[in-house]
């Protein structure tokens, strides 16, 4: 039975605190770098703590709804993200702000797998698009708020008000969270692996860092990454419940959707230079390096729903393409020589049709059509973990990018992971209308 669409937007509203949280940071990455006396690549890290936490979080925080109660998980994720804003704003260090960020990204993964699940809920089958295309918009909204919002607030007062301002938004979500009614529950087996997750992630630091160190360090995060790696693989063999369900995943279809689910978080983390591109090519205040995302932030916004309809309509799988192509569109004319304004601002444009049509309703609807009904929240969630694999190597891969050879390499390289994107994607299934979960 569909859940009462009256509590939807409360979801809406803690999905948009994470969003916002998402873009609104970009900006200041420079300001960040100067007070912790670091540099842009080093700074970067603070976006790639922030993943891996929630990558951790999210794949826990689905199944654990869908078998406990999303409410309980999402309340408990918001609560968490505004206390860790207070503790990322008060930071006097860069470790105790990464502690901080850690914090932020265990908070937001509770959050979104849950809430997402319960607003498809308030929809019917044949039109759950229409409801992630809902979600998708939130981002959209964010994206239009997040950049201008941190640049305002980062040149005025600071880059730490940018996370003060999470603080009262998360206590009013908590305060209507109060009138959200019990969720659905479905106790079958259990939680997965906590100890799997937290390897998971930890492998992926180590393999981030071993990219980063001098050739003998980086020799011995590799190592250590290579043992995690080992440790974990043995662990999803013997857990009772394995922390990444990977039996849906195990056909051309599942490996395919998920290798371009985490292209688009490759997409995503390349508009986090965005605002720094604006500041050394062109010239732009921290101000207006925030205002410079605005065209794609209009664009996806306005886009989003209408993208969530035509997943229904059209298949997810072809949105999804027409998205990739896109965003590789938007890539090309940033890594052009003589960059001006107006292909600026044409770029944009691109980046923001492209972030409508992936991320959102399409990449979610081929998840959820992978799994019984019941296990929503461990579809997105899974999904979820992908797209934050590419989010969470794209800063470190392209803040080095930067490093070595400037601000085009990084947007040719999201360019060409596009492309390959959509060549993947022609091995997953158009789906025009709502297929029955394999059970």
């Amino acid at each position: 039975m569909p859940a009462d669409r009256r509590f939807l937007s409360i979801y809406l509203f803690g999905v948009f605190i994470g969003a916002l949280d998402t873009n609104i940071l970009g900006p200041a990455l420079p300001l960040v770098a100067h007070t912790f006396a670091t540099t842009l690549a080093w700074t970067a890290w603070t976006i790639t703590a922030y993943t891996a936490a929630y990558i951790a979080s999210t794949v826990l925080a689905g199944p654990g709804g869908d078998r406990i109660g999303r409410r309980s998980f999402f309340v408990a994720g918001i609560g968490l993200f505004g206390a860790a804003s207070l503790l990322a704003a008060l930071s006097p260090n860069l470790p105790l702000f990464l502690v901080a960020r850690v914090l932020q990204g265990a908070g937001a993964g509770l959050v979104y797998p849950n809430a997402q699940a319960e607003g498809m809920r308030s929809f019917p089958e044949e039109r759950r698009g229409m409801a992630l295309g809902l979600f998708g918009a939130v981002f959209g909204l964010a994206a239009i708020i997040g950049p201008n919002l941190g640049g305002l607030l980062a040149q005025s007062f600071g880059w730490p008000s940018i996370f003060l301002v999470n603080v009262p938004l998360a206590a009013i979500v908590l305060v209507l969270s109060r009138r959200l009614p019990k969720s659905e529950r479905h106790p079958q087996g259990g939680v997965p692996d906590v100890w799997g997750g937290v390897l998971f992630s930890l492998t992926l630091v180590c393999l981030l860092l071993a990219l980063s160190a001098a050739s003998l360090i980086s020799l011995i995060w590799l190592a250590a990454a290579l043992l995690l790696g080992a440790t974990f693989a043995l662990r999803q063999r013997r857990a009772s419940i394995p922390f990444l369900d990977t039996k849906p995943l195990q056909t051309p279809a599942g490996a395919f959707m998920m290798a371009a689910a985490a292209i688009i978080g490759l997409d995503l983390a390349a508009a986090v230079f965005v605002p720094a591109l604006a500041q050394r090519q062109l010239h732009f205040s921290v101000l207006m390096s925030g205002v410079a995302l605005m065209p794609a932030a209009v664009v996806g916004a306005v886009l989003a729903g209408a993208a969530g309809v035509l997943v229904d309509r059209l298949g997810a799988r072809l949105v999804l393409q027409v998205g990739l192509a896109a965003a590789g569109v938007g890539g090309v004319l940033l890594a052009l020589p003589d960059l001006g304004v107006a292909r600026f601002i044409v770029a944009m444009g691109f980046f923001g049709f492209g972030t409508a049509f992936t991320l959102g309703a399409p990449i979610n609807r081929l998840a959820t059509l992978l799994y019984r009904k019941e296990q929503l929240g461990e579809a997105l969630s899974l999904v979820a973990v992908a797209r934050a694999v590419g989010l969470m190597v794209g800063p470190v891969v392209f803040g080095l990018l930067i490093t070595g050879s400037g601000f085009a390499a990084p947007f040719w390289l999201l360019a060409a992971a596009s492309v390959v994107g959509v060549g993947l994607l022609f091995r997953v299934a158009n789906h025009r209308q709502p297929a029955t979960p394999a059970s």
